[in-house]
């Protein structure tokens, strides 16, 4: 298993993981978060991220998976990451996205999809700190009216998790 993590001489707020098969995302993201208040290290595949996970998962409040892996892909760690007792949060990382990956990558539970080549340390910083904020955050649980099939016309109300663009209201 080829891990490794940097020192910034900072004591961190947590781990960030990156899972990624291309060496210029480690590059690029290890130098995002070098001198900056997170750890950063690294796994090439989908199985060496799910191994850190559950090894360190109290230290590692987010992420970063490439949406492709060679040994399967972000789903795959994302179903992982309910095994866990402390799930962090998983940012998606796409060279390449539309709307239907967009909409898959927050459907399924993933806080939010970031975009590469290259990344941007503004960009990277803030849904950093946004998903280790929701991961650390309970998940509010409130009455949501709905109208639905066979209700005709009057209102029911069911307990729902309420989510927007990857960010818990």
């Amino acid at each position: 298993m080829s891990i490794y993590a940097t020192d910034s001489g900072t004591v961190p707020a947590g781990v960030v993981l990156l899972v990624s098969a291309r060496t210029e995302d480690h590059d690029s993201l290890r130098g995002i978060f070098d001198g900056s208040k997170w750890e950063f290290q690294g796994a090439w595949t989908a199985s060496e991220g799910r191994k850190v996970i559950r090894r360190d998962h109290r230290e590692i409040p987010v992420v970063i998976c490439q949406h492709s892996l060679p040994d399967g892909d972000w789903k795959l760690l994302l179903t992982g990451l309910d095994r866990v007792a402390f799930r962090p949060s998983l940012i998606v990382s796409s060279r390449l996205a539309d709307d239907c990956l967009w909409a898959e990558v927050l459907n399924l539970g993933a806080f939010d999809l970031l975009l590469g080549a290259p990344f941007e340390p503004e960009e990277v910083l803030r849904v950093t700190e946004s998903a280790c904020r929701a991961r650390n955050k309970p998940v509010r649980r409130r009455p949501v009216r709905r109208r639905g099939p066979g209700v005709a016309g009057s209102t029911r109300y069911t307990v729902a998790k309420t989510f927007t663009a990857g960010n818990q209201i």
